[in-house]
């Protein structure tokens, strides 16, 4: 039995947010390097542009494939360093039925930033069988990569 169509377009929202001891414009433009990404995201296994271009904007089309091998092209439907990005997934995907991502940055006092990434997604069938353990996967990659972010800015600064 498929479940209600209904339930399919139910967006579900999972977000984590840490401080860091970095100036707001610096974190974005540390965060949004792709040339670095990969060397503090573990979650990361390579990102890069598509489509001709080069340089993030609004508009940009980006993939990313993750360290279990899932990959996602997205749009970059907001660009405005230092405080917000904002991408939705383009290509089709066997677990999500649509899927945007939001990283704000807000900077809290000199040298010291709010980093929040949240996730909006809605899962297609027969995943949202297992909603609870999909939540709690993306929930702990995205912790995940918040701590792998200050682990490694930790070390830059010793």
């Amino acid at each position: 039995m498929y479940p209600d169509p209904a339930l399919l377009k139910v967006k579900n929202t999972i977000s984590a947010e840490k401080i860091i001891n970095r100036k707001s414009d610096w974190l974005f433009a540390f965060t949004q390097d792709f040339a670095k990404r990969t060397t503090w995201d573990k979650q990361t296994k390579s990102i890069g542009f598509l489509n001709g271009f080069s340089t993030l904007e609004k508009g940009a089309n980006v993939y990313t494939e993750s360290s279990e091998g899932v990959r996602m092209d997205t749009e970059y439907i907001s660009f405005d360093p230092p405080n917000k990005i904002s991408i939705h997934m383009l290509n089709r995907s066997s677990l999500f039925v649509s899927f945007t991502g939001t990283w704000d940055y807000t900077e809290l006092a000199e040298n010291r930033t709010s980093i929040k990434i949240t996730y909006q997604f809605s899962l297609r069938f027969p995943f949202i069988l297992i909603k609870k353990l999909i939540f709690r996967r993306i929930k702990a990659n995205i912790t995940n990569k918040l701590v792998d972010l200050e682990t490694h800015l930790s070390k830059l600064a010793t």
